[in-house]
């Protein structure tokens, strides 16, 4: 065998055996549907999470993830290894989460309800759990926890968030504003009780 013939993936021969990320990555962009899988798979939990910090409906949840994979896929040749691969999938899940809201946003706007004035308890003592938090955005308005989520938590600007949006960047600020202003209201009540 020469040297050549060793070095290459056959996704068949190592159907059982663990595969490093940059083999995956090499697989994806031969179009190599086991690779697909595989890179999904590994990275399924942690892009769900990023979404679902702005989309507690599983369905929409799946289909952004679907439709972010898709993209990573078709556009897997742009990444050229340089930075984490994480990051690039993750930059990718985030637009796919903005072009959700933008095509959804009439229907989002309708879903909107009031907040409670009662949250529900919440179960660690600890008021910033990561888990809790994610819980209490949960009773943000759609848009307002979008913006939230892009600006405090997966650190985009104004400038940055408002393109994606398509809106200025007065309402971006405007909605991380609003966003503090519902949570720490939010968090009194439940830690004032």
């Amino acid at each position: 065998m020469d040297q050549r013939t060793r070095n290459t993936f056959h996704p068949a021969d190592q159907a059982d055996q663990p595969i490093s990320l940059a083999a995956l990555i090499e697989g994806c962009k031969r179009e190599d549907r086991l690779c697909q899988e595989k890179l999904y798979m590994h990275f399924f939990d942690q892009m769900l999470a990023v979404i679902r910090r702005s989309f507690s409906d599983q369905d929409a949840a799946m289909s952004i993830l679907n439709n972010g994979f898709l993209r990573a896929f078709k556009k897997i040749d742009q990444y050229k290894g340089s930075g984490s691969f994480e990051g690039w999938l993750r930059r990718i899940i985030t637009h796919a989460v903005a072009d959700y809201y933008r095509e959804h946003e009439a229907e989002l706007n309708i879903q909107k309800t009031e907040i409670k004035e009662n949250l529900p308890e919440l179960y660690a003592n600890d008021p910033m759990a990561y888990k809790d938090l994610l819980q209490v955005l949960q009773h943000l308005p759609p848009a307002t926890r979008l913006v939230i989520n892009l600006f405090i938590i997966e650190g985009y600007s104004h400038k940055e968030i408002a393109k994606m949006l398509g809106i200025s960047t007065g309402t971006s600020k405007w909605h991380v504003s609003e966003g503090k202003r519902i949570l720490k209201n939010l968090l009194n009540i439940q830690f004032s009780a």
